[in-house]
Parts: structure tokens; sequence; C-alpha cells
């Protein structure tokens, strides 16, 4: 008699706990609960590569403006100068100078304007080519690489402005102090004027530039980027 009633009291206790598991609900994760998974962060991943995807911010926008003071140093002799660049994408633009000597008595010139185009055939080349090494100081040192070839006209000591007149071509680099496109920029550059002497022989001379400036890229009509 006491065996059939375990029996049977075993059988109950098994059967109401098969119909508790029945209708239980199943456990439902809650915000701020740990997971089991180990999911590979990948976003987080992706923003720590971005600074390593070779344009550090070139193309928030599709043109570069710079501006830029600094000196003028050519034939013994200093003169305070700007310079203002527009590029477009980094690569393809125009820039334009102006030197003062500033009442200097052994000036080989008064005053000295510049214009032309300037390239930076380092950029898309290497970009296009995936060789970013980083880090972005270097990757963009490297891009600033440029070359300038445009006319100029200057007043040498007593006479008028456009006096003396050439062709004016130069070579610079330029060093990003922020590490990034946009930000504060040193550059240097060599240049070599060619004087056009009223028909005479072509005089040539050199000078060096060194200025410091500001770069920021800034999106214009032209920069279609479709529907949102």
């Amino acid at each position: 008699m006491t065996s059939r009633f375990l029996g049977v009291a075993l059988a109950a206790v098994s059967f109401f706990s098969c119909l508790d598991v029945v209708g239980a609900e199943p456990a439902r994760w809650q915000p701020g609960e740990n997971v089991t998974s180990a999911v590979k962060p990948g976003v987080k991943d992706s923003r720590e590569r971005a600074g390593a995807d070779g344009v550090y911010g070139r193309f928030d926008g599709d043109l570069d403006i710079g501006i830029a003071a600094g000196a003028d140093f050519s034939e013994g002799q200093t003169a305070g100068a700007i310079r203002g660049t527009l590029h477009y994408f980094s690569m393809a633009g125009v820039f334009a100078s102006y030197a003062d000597a500033l009442g200097a008595d052994d000036a080989s010139f008064e005053r000295l304007f510049a214009f032309g185009i300037d390239v930076r055939p380092m950029f898309v080349p290497r970009w296009v080519e995936n060789r970013q090494r980083g880090p972005g100081f270097a990757d963009l040192v490297i891009d600033s690489l440029s070359l300038s070839l445009g006319a100029f006209f200057a007043s040498p000591p007593d006479q008028d402005f456009g006096d003396l007149r050439g062709f004016e071509g130069s070579l610079g680099l330029g060093l990003p102090l922020m590490a990034r496109a946009t930000g504060l920029w040193l550059e240097a550059r060599g240049v070599l004027r060619w004087a056009d002497e009223r028909g005479g022989p072509a005089d040539v001379a050199g000078a060096g530039l060194l200025v410091l400036g500001w770069h920021t890229i800034v999106e214009t009509p032209l920069l279609d980027r479709g529907a949102p």
C-alpha cells in the first residue's frame, strides 16, 4: 500500500512540474544586463580605423582654403609676405601671394604680387594605391608637396609697380602642426623668378618663402552628395 502511494505521489509531482515548464514565459534580456555571446565591436573598430583612411578629413568638403603669413627671403633681403590658396579636393588649385619690403633701404623690390596655379600631385596616387603608412602627420607631409607656376609683378626701388615682371615657379612642403588637414600648417617654399627686363635677357633670382597659416575645408554647391 505504501509503495503504491509513493508511486502516485511521484507521478503527480512530475505532471505538475511539466505544466510549470510549458506555461512559463521565456526569459527576456533587459537593458543593462550582460549578454552571454561575445560580439566583436565592429563599430568601435571602424571608428579607430577612420583616422588611417588616408584622407584625414579632406573629403569633409570639396574646397581647401588656406591663408598664411610669414617672410619672403630674396637676394639678401627679408620682406613680409602673405599667401592664399584654393584647392579643389586638396589637389589642383590656384594661389596668390604678396610681399612688401616694409621700407627697407636695400630692397631689390618694394612690393611684389604673384598669382598662378598650384598642384599637389602626391595625394591622389597615394590614396588610390592605399599606400598610407601613418601616422597622419607623415602622410599629410608627403601629400603637401606642391608645385606652383605663375606670373609676378613687382616695383623696383623708385619705379612703378609692374616695371619688374616675369615668370615664377616654386616647390613647397608643409607641416600639419595639428596632424590633420584642417588646422595650422607651417610651409616652406623654394622660389625661382625669371624677370623680363623689357625685352632683354631674363634675369633669374632665387627666393625662399616661410609662412604659418590656417587651412580649412568647406563644402560648396559644386559638391553633390546625393539624396540623404
